[in-house]
């Protein structure tokens, strides 16, 4: 009977030192694997070129196919999350940001643009959170402490949404922005005065920000300051000619003066550039009934909301 050959495989003795060695090399090599998991620069410039002038599809599509090549590339997966916002597909763009997350949990930009995916979306709660998880990861982020303001206003938190706006303006002190939305929160709060006193920084930061301009004009007619008003929606016109809001605002603010005929002019005006402004629409019934004009005015108060009130933006300024 034949007997078996056994085979016995003797592995070399490896030293701690050795493996600590092929642990770090292994490590170096995996860490310069996963700095490599972008596309080129030049492969990313043209993707973003597309998203930033508004071709938003081919910038989707184009993110789609290097993704298959670059499955681990976190700003492929937040291009195309911006791209899906800017579509107002927000389920896409939240999906697209937790796909980078879970890649790159730390990405402090991408908590950010998820919180503004989520504010938009009127899911507040989760965006405050997704705006405090960036700030943990990256505590000087004025536009996180921006953005979260907004939310903060949405949600009807206005002394806290006024506290964030002063974080990010210790941060960032030319923060026009955050001037602007500190006014509009203000202003809800009850306090034209300081509204007027931000909306003016703002404007000596950036002095054709047509919407300061225009929240200006509001909080001045909140005063009874009517004159002034005007001359600040006027501004606001002189700078954005197809602002639909500020011609309502402005014909809100002449029908006060007794203005009848120009009221009727700004708001026809307004409801040329948005058909469904309802602002405007009321108030042109109110002034078509001031006018003597009965059965239009009553029409358009129908068509409308049945208010005249000013339609003050919301102030949701996404950097």
């Amino acid at each position: 009977m034949k007997s078996r050959t056994r085979v016995v495989v003797i592995l070399p003795h490896i030293s701690n030192e050795i493996w600590t060695f092929i642990y770090t090399k292994f490590k170096l090599i995996y860490n310069h694997i996963m700095k490599n998991q972008d596309p080129s620069q030049e492969q990313l410039q043209s993707v973003l070129n597309l998203y930033t002038h508004g071709k938003l599809q081919q910038a989707l599509s184009e993110s789609s196919q290097m993704l298959e090549r670059f499955p681990n590339s976190v700003v492929l997966y937040n291009i195309s999350g911006a791209s899906n916002a800017a579509l107002k597909r927000f389920d896409a763009a939240i999906d697209s940001y937790k796909q980078a997350l879970r890649i790159k949990p730390d990405y402090a930009e991408v908590h950010n643009n998820m919180g503004n995916a989520l504010s938009i979306k009127g899911d507040l709660a989760e965006a405050i959170e997704s705006y405090k998880k960036a700030l943990r990861i990256k505590p000087n982020f004025a536009g996180a402490y921006n953005n979260m303001a907004n939310a903060m206003k949405n949600k009807g938190d206005l002394a806290e949404a006024i506290e964030s706006c002063k974080q990010a303006l210790k941060i960032k002190p030319d923060y026009a922005d955050a001037y602007y939305n500190m006014g509009v929160a203000l202003n809800d709060k009850g306090d034209p005065e300081a509204a007027i006193e931000s909306y003016k920084q703002a404007l000596r930061i950036k002095p054709d920000y047509a919407d300061a301009y225009n929240n200006m004009g509001s909080a001045l007619k909140d005063k009874g300051d009517l004159e002034e008003a005007i001359d600040n929606y006027k501004q606001a016109l002189r700078i954005k000619p197809d602002y639909a809001e500020g011609h309502s605002n402005l014909g809100a603010a002449l029908q006060l003066l007794n203005q009848t005929e120009q009221a009727l002019a700004s708001y026809e005006k307004a409801i040329s550039l948005k058909k469904d402004l309802n602002t405007a629409i009321s108030g042109l019934g109110m002034a078509l009934l001031k006018k003597g004009e009965h059965s239009e005015g009553l029409d358009k108060l129908r068509q409308g909301d049945g208010s005249i009130l000013f339609n003050i933006k919301s102030g949701l300024s996404i950097k």
